[in-house]
């Protein structure tokens, strides 16, 4: 005991060596404190994992856990212990982990099965034939597509000659889209407005013939048709009233019964009769707005019909800033309406800029060439900037392309007006002959005008604007 104590205070006076001193074990070079430290940590995990095992199964004893790892080797060794084979889920993978052996070996010689072999056959026939189908029915799809676009750009006539396309293809493959697109179509028609109801009822004898029609499918086009029969009807009811009387009081008492009769007193287009009747009457500008102020409450979505009667009532009382915003309010609807430039020309006119009237002719042509309002009002503005002739060409456009009774009058009246002033006597005669064999005649401002009594500037620039029927 006594030796060593000794040995005790010995080691304590021997001084600590140098940190760069400390030798290097002789025999593996390696410095003595960094492998004691590395043989720590392989004691630690080596611990940490018998630790772990021993929580996982507490009432194990350690001779079991030699016994197993034992066994597991000798399994592993064996190649039975590892990843089932992929292929046949039953033998052990060999040592890429995927596949066993055997499995390998059979894939060498037969990697498919006979049968497989039509699959990517039968794919091609498939991408083959939907690629040929969706070649013939992709024109269809794409210009449905277009002229949806262009009718929410509210350019509804170019809508319509997108769908007269894709009907030419349609009749060309003979394959059937469904009803969707002609229902479309059809709704164009009845949107563009009363201008287009007559090749709305083409259009439906065209592709709703026969039984047709019947289909439950149909259901939208009977109710369309029914419409167009409405306004039919009370146009019938329009004019045996119109030959018959001679005020606009007697008009509308014979009108309205009619109308009562065939129970359509509130159909809106009832009243778009009874305003042109007020219009040729020439009746107030009050009364005229009462019957547009019933269309638009009876049909709030006859935007196409009720706001340029808007605008033209707004011009007979001189409103001209009204006038503008009601033809805006049309473009946004149907910025291909013709209203739109005719009745900004007028209102541009009556508030003395020519120019800017004369260019809004000039759009409205380049959608309707022969149209015979604008031509009506490009020989109104040449007139009164002094061109007669150029003014005489216009109105004979007009008068040959005029479809009613009002635009009629308007062109022959300046037909007759520039062909007397420009010394067509021939012309202006033969024109007085027709409207008079017809029932009607010139307005008594063409022969104040041709006597010198009225001047054209005082037709054309003051007041309503237009000839007068008084």
């Amino acid at each position: 005991m006594a030796e060593n104590e000794k040995l005790e205070e010995f080691e304590e006076e021997i001084p600590e060596p140098d940190e760069e001193t400390i030798p290097l074990d002789p025999e593996t070079g390696i410095d003595p404190e960094e492998l004691h430290a590395e043989l720590e940590g392989l004691k630690d995990l080596f611990q940490g994992e018998i630790d772990k095992m021993m929580d996982e199964n507490p009432d194990a004893d350690w001779k079991d856990f030699v016994k197993a790892a034992a066994e597991e080797k000798k399994l592993r060794k064996a190649g039975l212990l590892g990843p089932k084979c992929e292929c046949c889920g039953e033998r052990q993978a060999n040592e890429d982990g995927v596949y066993c052996d055997e499995c390998l070996e059979n894939m060498k010689h037969y990697p498919f099965e006979w049968y497989k072999w039509f699959i990517p056959v039968v794919i091609m026939v498939l991408v083959f034939l939907a690629c040929s189908f969706f070649a013939i029915s992709f024109p269809v799809y794409k210009g449905t597509a277009d002229a949806e676009q262009l009718v929410r750009q509210g350019k509804l006539m170019s809508a319509l000659n997108a769908y007269d396309n894709i009907n030419a293809e349609i009749k060309v493959t003979d394959e059937n889209y469904g009803s969707k697109y002609l229902e479309r179509q059809a709704d164009l028609y009845y949107k563009i407005g009363v201008d287009s109801y007559e090749e709305l009822t083409d259009f439906i004898s065209t592709y709703y013939a026969g039984s047709a029609i019947n289909k439950s499918s149909s259901k939208h086009i009977r109710e369309l048709k029914e419409e167009i029969g409405n306004f039919s009807r009370i146009y019938d009811i329009y004019d045996s009233s119109m030959q018959s009387a001679k005020t606009y009081d007697k008009f509308v008492e014979s009108y309205d019964a009619g109308v009562k009769t065939a129970m359509l007193t509130e159909n809106p287009m009832a009243y778009y009769y009874k305003y042109l009747a007020s219009v040729v009457y020439e009746q107030d500008a009050e009364v005229q707005l009462e019957c547009v102020k019933k269309i638009q409450e009876l049909g709030p979505n006859l935007k196409t019909l009720y706001l340029p009667l808007l605008a033209e009532v707004s011009l007979n009382q001189g409103k001209y800033d009204e006038v503008l915003t009601y033809t805006s309010q049309l473009a946004e609807v149907n910025s291909e309406s013709t209203y739109v430039y005719l009745y900004k020309s007028v209102a541009y006119r009556m508030k003395g800029n020519l120019a800017l009237a004369i260019g809004e002719c000039n759009k409205g042509l380049k959608l309707a060439k022969e149209d015979p309002m604008i031509n009506y009002q490009i020989s109104v503005i040449d007139l009164v900037e002094g061109k007669t002739e150029t003014a005489k060409n216009y109105a004979e456009v007009a008068y040959n392309n005029a479809t009613t009774l009002t635009t009629y009058l308007q062109a022959t009246s300046m037909y007759a007006l520039c062909s007397a002033l420009t010394g067509d006597k021939e012309t202006y005669n033969s024109l007085c002959e027709e409207l008079e064999e017809s029932g009607y005649d010139l307005s008594p401002d063409v022969n104040k005008i041709i006597n010198g009594k009225l001047t054209v500037e005082k037709v054309f620039t003051e007041g309503r604007g237009d000839f007068s029927w008084k």
